[in-house]
Parts: structure tokens; C-alpha cells; sequence
């Protein structure tokens, strides 16, 4: 569905993605993993459009979206979510979804209007609401939502986009052991449709080993390791080179 092609790009001197090749295919999910500054983040920023290549190729089901803007790709089904939450905080759970519903219409010139009209649009959004288990809080605003419901409605939110690729970046980040597995039982639930495929970047090894069928491992920009999460987790050479002691203790 989605593969970079020597994909690079410099700040400066520097290379913070150096040639990646991945293949990212329906069905699966995908976790990329690094230490610090590997470029994780960075490659996430590419393949949504938030940072230009400087070299390489991005290609969905086939198409060339290099160059596209960050709308573009949206629009062709690329779909991020990102470490803090980009919710309308002042605005209901509903409210929040039930645009997101209309932008994905293409319906622009109404984002202003009162849709409550529009059944539609509505029933579309207490559906999406209903699956992620969110619709006893549909009339409570986004801001008064706890940490964890709220990357609930991120995730809603973006179901509402109704994209093909959807891209987590450390989805659980500030949960507790408690709140995490609600959010992960929801990505787990996206691969169910065949057509669907999921990035995660995430740095939690029970989230990968529940999540993953995929580990890209990234070193200063480069892939440097790239299979099934026992393959890479039982890599001496991954463990010492590039994940320090943490897949060996985990």
C-alpha cells in the first residue's frame, strides 16, 4: 500500500533520514522503532508531508506523493495522528468527530453552518463514536475529557477521515498501565479491515510484542534492521548496536 524509496532529507549537514526502502503493506501493523534521534518522528514527518524530501520517493498504492502538500495526502488517505492531542478543545466529542465527517465529504462550505440537520453526517459520527466507545461522553467538551479518552477521540477522529494509512506516534504516551489497553484494543481493531495498513512509532515493548507484526528498526536515519518483532527483539547485534539493553531486559 505505502513504500518509501531511498528516502532522505538534511537540516544542515545533517542526514536525519539517510536512504530508508520500507514496504508498508494492507493488514499489517508496522512499529518503528530507534533510539533517540534515529529519525523515527522525522520519517513520520516525511511520509505525512509536515517535512520535504531532499532525495527519494513516498508512494501510495502506486502513486508518486512526493511532492504533494500535507492536505493532498490527507485527501488520498493518509491519516496521522500525532504525540499531543489536535482536538478542538472547546467544542463537543461530537462536534469533533461530526467535522472531521465533513471534511472527509468534502464538504467545506458548510463547515460553519449548524449540520445538525444533516443525519448523514451525523449518523456517520455517533457510528464512529459507537465503535470506540465514546458515546456516553458525545455532549461533553474535548478539553474535559480524561488524558486517555481523549487520544479516544484522536483516534475517532481520524477513523472519521476514513483514511487508508494511519500513522500512531506513541499513541499511549502518559497512560497509565490501566488506560493504555483501550487505546491499544482500538489500533489493534483497524487491521481487522484488510484494506487498512497502521505505522506506529512507538517505544513501550509490550505495545510493540501486542501490536506488531512489523519492526522497521531505524540508526541515525538508517534502516538498520526490518522483520518479524522475535526476529528483531532476538537480534544480539539490534539489542547492543541500537536498542541498548532494553528488547534483551523486556
Amino acid at each position: 500500500m505505502l513504500r518509501t524509496l531511498d528516502l532522505a532529507v538534511r537540516f544542515g549537514g545533517h542526514r536525519a533520514v539517510d536512504g530508508v526502502s520500507c514496504h508498508f503493506r494492507q493488514g499489517e501493523v508496522t512499529a518503528i522503532v530507534g533510539p533517540n534521534g534515529a529519525g523515527k518522528t522525522t520519517l513520520f514527518n516525511l511520509i505525512s508531508g509536515q517535512v520535504r524530501a531532499s532525495a527519494g520517493r513516498i508512494e501510495l498504492l502506486g502513486e508518486d506523493i512526493t511532492r504533494l502538500s500535507v492536505a493532498a495526502r490527507a485527501r488520498r488517505g493518509i491519516g496521522r495522528g500525532f504525540q499531543q492531542t489536535s482536538l478542538f478543545p472547546n467544542l463537543t466529542v461530537r462536534e469533533n468527530v461530526r467535522l472531521a465527517v465533513q471534511a472527509r465529504q468534502r464538504k467545506g462550505g458548510r463547515m460553519l453552518r449548524r449540520a445538525d440537520a444533516d443525519r448523514k453526517v451525523l449518523a456517520a459520527a455517533d457510528s464512529v463514536l459507537g465503535q470506540v466507545r465514546l458515546a456516553p461522553q458525545q455532549h461533553r467538551l474535548a478539553s474535559e475529557l480524561s488524558h486517555c479518552n481523549q487520544r479516544k477521540l484522536d483516534i475517532a477522529v481520524l477513523m472519521a477521515l476514513e483514511p487508508r494509512v494511519f500513522m500512531f506516534d506513541e499513541p499511549t504516551a502518559g497512560m497509565s498501565a490501566d488506560e493504555a489497553p483501550g487505546v491499544l484494543d482500538l489500533i489493534d481493531g483497524l487491521r481487522r479491515d484488510r484494506n487498512r495498513c497502521v505505522l506506529l512509532v512507538e517505544h513501550k515493548l509490550d505495545v510493540i510484542r501486542a501490536l506488531a507484526d512489523r519492526v522497521v528498526v531505524l540508526q541515525d536515519g538508517r534502516c538498520v534492521a526490518d522483520g518479524t518483532p522475535a526476529m528483531v527483539m532476538e537480534s544480539a547485534a539490534v539489542q547492543a548496536a541500537y536498542m541498548g539493553q532494553e528488547l534483551a531486559d523486556g
